[in-house]
């Protein structure tokens, strides 16, 4: 008879205990063995053995790939040894003294009640939230701070187990920059799985990333997971360039099997100094940053007065000409033969406001944010992991809007469109109000499918992690649909249009994964809505980020197609711009992002150096033919220009971008710590932005229309050959009363800012424009 309820506690019901339908086990009463009383503790005893049974289950019906899975199972069964002991020496007692006591039976199993039902019970938990990874390693974390020293203990052991995994996916990543992981139990990823040629070079930014929902934060904080991330990139990198310290490196990760959380971060925080030094040291000096540095800040911000005025003087023929290919082709051909060695590593080409992805075999300008994941052409889109509540991709730079743009994707919902949420945020200005001009595509049982146009303005508390984020949203309009029904598979286009105040959209089938298909209806069936940026966005200079997020589905993108408007202006040649090549690994540094603002500061430079030039230009010819007295509202136009775009262009590069690039240089030639590099890198753009007036896009506006009033003051003089110089002379005088109206309410804006800043640089503007107060006695006379 104990023989059959030993087996029980083993999970085997036998003669007198019967389990019904996978329930606890249960003695049969019918038998009339036991006394009421007995029945009672022995259906307390063989419950363990339900509990064992349910337990073994799980250990031997486990087919997981989950490495953590597999280590849960090892540890569990570990800890059960004590338990399976403790069965054969009440046996073994048995079979020497023939005899058992259920109350003494009781006694000798007491400890184990708590135990297997705490085990059975977590892992019924695990099971059902389908925890993996980090998420089993903070749940039994939790587990362990009880006040049952054995139950403790056991759970200790469980975790040790885990923390195995944990450690050998640490080490493979601090030691070699590659991920051990195929279940995505990791909290590191990677993103961009693409196979490239050259496995050493990879995008620092969109190859790799945080998986916050598989991080243990008991052991690893998100500040800490940062550091881990850098420094696999950068073994990398380091390993690529065949730098990396082995002996050193390989010592500290050794330390990392220890399970204390301060022996843990110190050793992180050592490997992070270690390699990031390292690499430093490769980026620095083999291969001269610094040099390539100067590069950028002479020619590409315009700092080489020699260069730049040969340039234009090669190129002024061709500048006069329309913008045509073998126009822009005849620039560089007149670049490279200049006599600058840095001429090589350089090419004019022709910034069109925009950005097209056939494919998505390349990342590159693209910023991944939670589930994301690249697969072979195209980006699939998961439910979002961690804190937020959304996946999706942003163009890394940020896009024109105001005067007008065309966006197009073709994309697949991989599954059908549910009732709650399946949207897209096309439009964000990412700022601490952060506004985002939402399509979300609904299904209800009164519209059915249909598209809501909506704006979600979001005020975030802090930069932590856990920040509260509120929400305020706006309605504008509402789309219904009749002939889609986004079943699951089926391919679509989707099409936006924004011009003179009008937002439009075509959403339709298609059968190309390669195409936009946007000509199926005629834009008279469009669905449209008036609608001004303005109203809603605190634009910077009519620019914002553009993106694609998605809430609560799995959406694959196969297409991304963005046209937009110059900002700046609309002249021929006004998206002139300068490239420099940068190799790797040096792109780690000189990142494209950061590479295409520096390209946006020659866009903006260019034209009012350009301008410049071509006012010395008619100078001479002026001065050359005609006398003074001839020409007197000629010369001051020109004496005016001149003036106000010379004071402009000295401040632009003396005042601001030598003050800051030299502020820049400083702090780097001090610093070896690769992220702060980036950093500083980043704050120098953000400032030379800012003081440039690029955020202030009045301004900016007002600057382009005095260059085009030199445009119309050259087209005048040069027209002086065929007319007689008195008319000339007239029109210059009309042009001279337009420009003192323009340029008193671009003085008066300058003014107003001087009053809401304390920019020091502000001040030497306003002196170098209006030394002698003629502006200033302008703006007292108009009032």
């Amino acid at each position: 008879m104990l023989h059959d309820l030993l087996f029980s506690l083993l999970g085997k019901p036998g003669s007198f205990v019967k389990q019904f339908d996978n329930s606890p086990f249960y003695i049969d009463e019918s038998l009339n063995l036991f006394s009421k009383p007995e029945i009672v503790q022995l259906n307390q005893i063989v419950n363990l053995g339900y509990h064992y049974q349910q337990i073994d289950n799980f250990l031997q019906n486990q087919d997981e790939k989950s490495s953590y899975i597999k280590a849960l199972v090892y540890g569990i069964d570990n800890s059960l040894n004590e338990y399976r002991q403790t069965i054969l020496t009440l046996e073994q007692e048995y079979l020497n003294e023939k005899m058992f006591i259920v109350s003494q039976l009781n006694v000798r199993l007491q400890a184990f009640y708590q135990i297997l039902l705490n085990l059975h019970t977590s892992i019924n938990i695990i099971q059902q939230h389908n925890m993996r990874g980090g998420q089993i390693l903070d749940y039994l974390y939790e587990r362990t701070l009880t006040g049952n020293d054995k139950l403790q203990i056991i759970y200790q052991n469980i975790l040790s187990a885990c923390y195995e995994v944990l450690f050998q996916q640490l080490s493979s990543w601090l030691q070699y920059g590659q991920i051990l992981d195929t279940s995505d139990e990791f909290f590191i990823q990677r993103i961009d799985e693409k196979k490239k040629t050259d496995q050493h070079e990879y995008n620092w930014d969109t190859s790799f990333t945080l998986n916050i929902q598989m991080l243990p934060l008991h052991f690893v904080t998100l500040q800490m997971a940062d550091k881990i991330l850098f420094i696999g990139k950068a073994v990398k990198v380091l390993k690529g360039q065949q730098e990396l310290f082995i002996n050193e490196h390989q010592q500290l990760i050794r330390e990392i099997e220890v399970y204390d959380s301060f022996t843990f971060n110190r050793i992180i925080d050592q490997l992070q100094k270690q390699v990031g030094e390292q690499l430093v040291q490769v980026i620095v000096n083999k291969q001269e940053l610094f040099s390539h540095l100067k590069n950028f800040y002479l020619f590409i911000l315009l700092n080489n007065g020699n260069f730049i005025q040969q340039f234009l003087s090669d190129c002024q023929s061709i500048l006069q000409l329309p913008q045509t290919q073998q126009a822009l082709q005849e620039l560089n051909f007149n670049l490279h033969k200049m006599d600058y060695d840095q001429t090589e590593k350089m090419e004019m080409f022709i910034y069109n406001n925009g950005f097209e992805y056939k494919t998505f075999q390349s990342l590159n300008n693209l910023q991944i944010k939670n589930n994301v994941i690249q697969t072979i052409n195209i980006l699939r889109m998961g439910p979002a992991r961690g804190p937020e509540d959304w996946s999706g991709v942003f163009r890394d730079v940020k896009q024109s809007i105001e005067n007008g743009f065309t966006l197009q994707i073709v994309f697949k919902f991989k599954q059908q469109l549910q009732k709650s949420l399946g949207g897209y945020s096309m439009l964000q200005v990412p700022q601490d109000l952060s506004t985002s001009l939402v399509l979300l595509f609904c299904q209800d049982e009164e519209n059915g499918i249909f598209i809501r146009l909506k704006l979600d303005q979001q005020k975030v508390s802090s930069l932590s992690v856990e920040s509260k984020i509120k929400f305020k949203e706006e309605i504008i309009y509402k789309w219904k649909l009749d002939k889609i029904d986004f079943s699951e598979g089926d391919l679509h286009s989707l099409k936006i249009n924004y011009q003179n105040d009008e937002l439009s959209l075509i959403l339709d089938d298609t059968q190309s994964e390669t195409q936009c298909k946007t000509d199926i209806l005629p834009p008279s069936q469009w669905k449209k809505v008036a609608f001004k940026f303005q109203k809603y966005f605190q634009l910077e200079l009519g620019r914002c980020m553009v993106g694609i997020k998605q809430y609560g589905q799995i959406v694959d993108l196969y297409t991304w197609k963005m046209i937009g408007s110059n900002f700046l202006n609309d002249a021929s040649w006004s998206g002139l711009t300068l490239k420099y090549q940068v190799e790797y690994p040096l792109s780690l540094l000189i990142t494209p992002s950061l590479q295409e603002k520096f390209q946006l500061f020659f866009r903006y430079l260019f034209p009012i150096r350009h301008a410049q030039f071509e006012l010395q230009q008619v100078w001479i010819k002026l001065t050359k033919k005609f006398k003074k007295k001839d020409c007197k509202y000629i010369m001051g136009m020109h004496t005016q220009l001149m003036h106000v775009v010379n004071a402009f262009y000295h401040y632009f590069q003396m005042d601001i971008i030598a003050v800051q690039w030299s502020k820049m240089i400083s702090r780097m030639q001090n610093e070896i710590n690769f992220e702060q590099m980036r950093k500083i890198m980043d704050e120098f753009e953000q400032s030379v932005s800012n003081q440039l007036f690029l955020n202030l896009q009045q301004i900016v506006k007002n600057i382009f229309q005095i260059i085009k009033f030199v445009h119309r003051y050259i087209e005048q003089v040069n027209r002086i050959e065929m007319q007689h110089p008195q008319v000339i002379n007239k029109e210059c005088y009309k042009l001279m009363v337009e420009f003192d109206t323009q340029f008193v309410a671009l003085f008066n804006l300058i003014q107003l800012l001087t009053k809401s800043t304390n920019q020091t640089a502000l001040f030497q503007l306003l002196t170098r424009i209006d030394y002698n107060s003629y502006f200033d006695n302008k703006t007292n006379e108009k009032l």
